[in-house]
């Protein structure tokens, strides 16, 4: 996986560090700027959840909002195909292969849900033009959903409480009073509702949206946080073990190699199956790993049973012998007559 480096051009002694750090900048391009964004960061973090999902389709992972259907292909960059929110679409069907789904997303590591922040605005209208297309998007099964980096916690409270009251809501005046009742809401979440309101109307050619199709529209589109902007993130952990599956040995060297060549895809916008991913990789994922078990020294051994099943007396030989003396009733052992009826019976002798 690629990393931002910074190159020092050459010694210095403290007496002219301390000499330049007391100086003002008199040239404000010299100023430091976010090596995030100067650099390869936002890039790099796009490629890595590219790759991350690339993980969930060879190891056979499931999508995240989608249905609990394996991944069949993911096309990147797929503006040319007709889709707005294009860094990827995920493709997922039905082990029967019977209903399919996609999940539309759109890849930004930092951003604001407000009704000013223009990153959000592109994301809300390349939702909203793919939400009103049919022949891309099915709202009964597909997902539309922003991918980003960190958030603030006031976006992440408020934002995603309002996005996951819209999908448990039976309907669109349940919604609407759940999140302006005020000991049920707060004014945060009223404030990302306008949110989303005053964007979607910018992107509806300034009208405003119908609260049914509002409440339709948030109920499929999800933000999603992946810390794969750093190498301890939860996420890299969580792909790191899908890997681990198939092959425990190299795992870095696998990630490496997928990151590169999810590269070299979304450089030409091209569709990523099991069959399209080079040989090592699919070699990499083409059998796993035996699950472990408990060594047999380690396990107790097993004790016999103490007490044994009682004899079925109601099996066998005995059986007949039981129902003829059951229909006896009752007979004297001392008395020879009543013995030899018996075995006159048991034998059947007349």
């Amino acid at each position: 996986m690629a990393r931002d480096y910074i190159f020092s051009e050459g010694p210095a002694t403290r007496k002219e560090l301390d000499k330049q750090s007391s100086q003002p900048a008199s040239n404000p391009d010299h100023q430091l700027s976010n090596p995030f964004s100067t650099g390869s960061g936002g890039p790099n973090f796009e490629n890595n959840v590219q790759s991350a999902f690339v993980v969930l389709m060879l190891s056979g992972g499931l999508a995240p909002c989608l249905p609990p259907w394996p991944v069949k292909k993911i096309k990147l960059q797929g503006r040319y195909a007709g889709f707005n929110t294009d860094d990827f679409i995920a493709f997922a069907e039905e082990r029967n292969g019977g209903r399919a789904a996609k999940l539309l997303a759109q890849i930004k590591h930092s951003l604001s849900i407000t009704e000013k922040d223009e990153v959000f605005a592109k994301v809300i209208k390349a939702a909203w033009l793919d939400f009103q297309n049919p022949e891309i998007f099915d709202a009964k099964y597909d997902e539309i959903a922003l991918i980003t980096g960190p958030l603030s916690s006031h976006d992440v409270e408020n934002a995603r409480r309002v996005l996951e009251w819209a999908r448990t809501s039976a309907n669109a005046q349940e919604f609407l009073e759940k999140v302006n009742l005020s000991k049920f809401s707060s004014e945060a979440k009223r404030e990302k509702l306008q949110a989303f309101r005053s964007q979607l109307k910018k992107a509806n050619n300034g009208v405003d949206l119908e609260d049914e199709i509002l409440w339709q529209f948030m109920k499929c589109f999800h933000i999603l946080g992946y810390d794969l902007d750093v190498q301890s993130g939860v996420t890299l952990s969580l792909v790191n073990s899908h890997i681990a599956q198939f092959t425990p040995e190299n795992i870095p060297g696998i990630w490496g190699m997928i990151a590169k060549e999810i590269e070299s895809f979304n450089q030409s916008a091209g569709t990523i199956t099991i069959d399209t991913l080079s040989e090592d990789i699919r070699n990499a994922f083409s059998k796993q790993v035996p699950v472990q078990t408990i060594p047999t020294e380690f396990l107790k051994p097993q004790k016999e049973s103490a007490t044994q099943a009682p004899p079925d007396h109601f099996k066998g030989e005995e059986a007949d012998a039981l129902a003829f003396a059951a229909l006896l009733g009752s007979w004297n052992e001392k008395v020879e007559a009543d013995k030899s009826v018996i075995r006159e019976l048991i034998e059947g002798h007349d």
